[in-house]
């Protein structure tokens, strides 16, 4: 066995029985057990990666995420409205187009404004390649002293 310090032997979970042995992860249940005796040396441990595999090259369009963008705190209610997605099927559109019409109910008018405003910002910065921290700066600078 090679050398290991007391201080690496501190943060292993291992059997007390065969230390040696490879520990098998049962994810359902959350248990880690050893291999030789079937001694669970580890219980509710929780599997912190990510709950679905995704590939650089993947050109599905499918984005498996469960949660939305990231928060804008330069708008009033920090982004945290629900939006109701389109549906599938005749049925599901409205004569307003749902999507948009549920955009415009959940979202004030001034934050609208802003979004509208941002968004040009952001195709300025684009034609002349300027970096991100520029963009945001300039968002902020709109948002102090904009109309």
């Amino acid at each position: 066995m090679a050398s290991t310090s007391r201080h690496e032997m501190a943060n292993k979970v291992c059997c007390y029985a065969h230390p040696d042995s490879p520990l098998i992860e049962d994810y359902r249940a959350g248990d880690m057990i050893c291999s030789e005796c079937g001694l669970v040396v580890g219980d509710r441990v929780i599997d912190v990666g990510s709950e679905w595999r995704t590939f650089s090259n993947e050109k599905s369009g499918v984005d498996p995420s469960r949660v939305g963008g990231p928060e804008n705190p330069l708008l009033s209610g920090g982004d945290l409205s629900t939006m109701i997605g389109p549906g599938t099927g005749p049925a599901s559109f409205d004569a307003f187009g749902t999507a948009k019409y549920q955009n415009r109910r959940t979202m004030s008018s001034s934050d609208r404004a802003l979004i509208a405003a941002f968004k040009e910002i952001s195709t300025m910065a684009d034609r002349i390649n300027l970096p991100k921290t520029i963009v945001d700066r300039a968002n902020n600078l709109f948002k102090q002293f904009g109309p």
